[in-house]
Parts: structure tokens; sequence; C-alpha cells
């Protein structure tokens, strides 16, 4: 059988938020520049490039207002921030953003422990961040977090996942995206969810954040673009996440951007990116950070990485 699968899909870079904010160590505002500018020459659509957060809360991303102020922007490159609240909403406005990602989170547990606030809350916020954007260019996304994991309650349930989202609807976002924070959904649930949040809006722009922290987050994007799913959040190296997971997983983040671009690229899936220039980006970033290979791109595992080796084996060891 055939798989069914969108006409264009659009990647969202997340390495200068998601990856940057959970090293332990500050990467300094040259070098984030400087990375960031590298990204925005991959092709890739759109990059989250900052967190407008309380300094405190989130330090590694202190310099937000700077880097917005210093980056390259390329036309055909979405430059978008992460605003928890209406105070990080008026500074990003005052940055000049294409596009917010307004967090929410399901889960009650952890957004007392990560926002200091009640779900509701937080829903209050974003319809703020709604009317401070009315009047002008920006695109307002909800970024709704704990979709189908938190790691306080467990499994969270569809319907309550999906309560969130009527809110955000109907708060007039334009876009929304669900994300799989503890990297624990599997390709049934996530059916399950598109499905059901797309017969219920058939015209909502919907995308997906994947962390890979059980190894199906390419498997799970796969079965998102099946439902209808055609945006996607990934990072370069894979670098992204701050939830405690075993000792043996410290490395893994996100879905490494390489890998996402390997797979669409291998499967002649339409997207705007150079997966050559991702490629050596991601080398470049990798080395640059100390990151080591932490995706299978990095690792070698690409048609022309794999054939090429077994031929110099061969040449070695006729």
């Amino acid at each position: 059988m055939a798989l069914s699968l969108p006409d264009d899909v659009t990647v969202v870079e997340m390495l200068p938020r998601d990856g940057f904010q959970r090293l332990d160590e500050f990467v300094p505002t040259d070098e984030k520049v400087e990375l960031i500018n590298q990204l925005s020459t991959t092709g890739v659509d759109e990059i989250e490039f900052t967190s407008f957060t309380h300094p405190k809360a989130v330090p590694n991303l202190r310099d937000a207002d700077e880097v917005a102020a210093r980056i390259d922007r390329h036309e055909d490159v979405t430059y978008r921030a992460l605003v928890p609240n209406t105070t990080g909403m008026k500074r990003a406005l005052d940055a000049g953003v294409d596009k917010v990602n307004a967090l929410v989170t399901v889960s009650e547990s952890y957004s007392e422990k990560n926002q200091n606030m009640s779900t509701e809350e937080i829903l209050q916020e974003v319809e703020g961040i709604v009317d401070l954007a009315a009047g002008t260019d920006v695109v307002v996304e909800a970024g709704i977090g704990t979709s189908f994991y938190c790691p306080y309650e467990g499994r969270i349930p569809e319907e309550r996942t999906r309560s969130v989202v009527e809110r955000v609807v109907e708060a007039g976002v334009d876009e929304v995206t669900l994300a799989t924070t503890m990297g624990l959904a599997n390709p049934v649930q996530v059916e399950s969810m598109f499905s059901a949040v797309l017969s219920r809006w058939p015209g909502l722009d919907v995308g997906l954040h994947l962390h890979d922290t059980n190894g199906m987050s390419l498997a799970n994007t796969l079965t998102a673009m099946q439902c209808g799913v055609d945006r996607f959040d990934a990072s370069v190296c894979g670098l992204g996440g701050g939830v405690v997971l075993p000792d043996g997983l410290s490395g893994v983040g996100n879905t490494p951007t390489e890998d996402l671009a390997q797979m669409l690229a291998e499967m002649g899936v339409e997207n705007s990116l150079d997966f050559d220039r991702v490629e050596s980006v991601a080398h470049e970033i990798s080395d640059e950070l100390g990151l080591g290979a932490t995706s299978h791109v990095l690792m070698g595992g690409t048609v022309d990485g794999v054939l090429d080796t077994v031929a110099e084996s061969e040449r070695r060891n006729p």
C-alpha cells in the first residue's frame, strides 16, 4: 500500500533555543550569533532562535535581546522565539520577531514546576499574547508541552490535551504544535492524537515537536505525516530538552535535524533543506560545542557514508 505523505514539509530548527538552554555552560553571545547564522544557510524554514524568558529562569538565554539584534536575517527564514507570557511577548515584539511560540503545558504539575502557574493561568497568558499580536504581522503558535507524557503525572489523557488545543484555538492562535516533551510517545498514540485533532479542526495548522528518548521520533514523524501533519521541529545534533532522564540517555534530546533531513530526502518528500549543507553544519556545530557523534548522520549512517566505508575496506583488504 502506498504511503500517504504531504506534498511539502516545513522544518523548524530548535537548536538555538531548546538546545542552548539545555547546556551546562552559557554559550557566549558571539558564538550564538555565529551558529544561528550558520543554521540560516541550511535551507531550514524556521529557526526558534531564543526565548524571551526571565534571565533567572533560563540563564543560558539571558542575552535574547542582543542575539535578536545581531543575527543576520534571511528573507526565506522565519525567525521565531519562545514567549512564556505577555511580558516575554512585549520583548519579542520590540525585538522584531516574525513569530512567537506561546508555551502551554497540559500537565498541571509541570505547569506549576516549570512556570509557577496553573495551566488555566498560562492559557490566560496565551489570550494576552494573541491580543498583543493583533494588528502586527507576528504569527502566534501555541506550543503545547507534555501533550503525551509528563515526568510527574505519567501518561496524559488524550482528551485533556485536546481540551487545551480547543482553548488555544478559541483564543485565536495561528498554529498549534503538540510536543512529545518526554520523548515517550509511540506511533499509535501519535496517530490517535492527530487523527482526533485534525478531525475536530480540519483546517488547523498543526505541527509536531519531537524528542527521541525512546528512539521513535522518526517513526512518529512518519506516522504524523500520514495523518496530514507537515510541520516538524528538530534540532541539529539532536541537542535539546530539559527533562531529567536516566544516566544512559543523558545525551538524547530532540530529533536530530540531519537525521530528519536525510529521511525526507531519501523518501523524496519535498522540503527546503539542503541535506549536504545540513550535514556539514551539523559536523561543524558538533565540533564547536564538543558534542561528539549524536545522530545517525554524524556517525556516518548515510548511504554514501556506509557505501564509501565498504569500498574503502575492500580497497584495503582486496
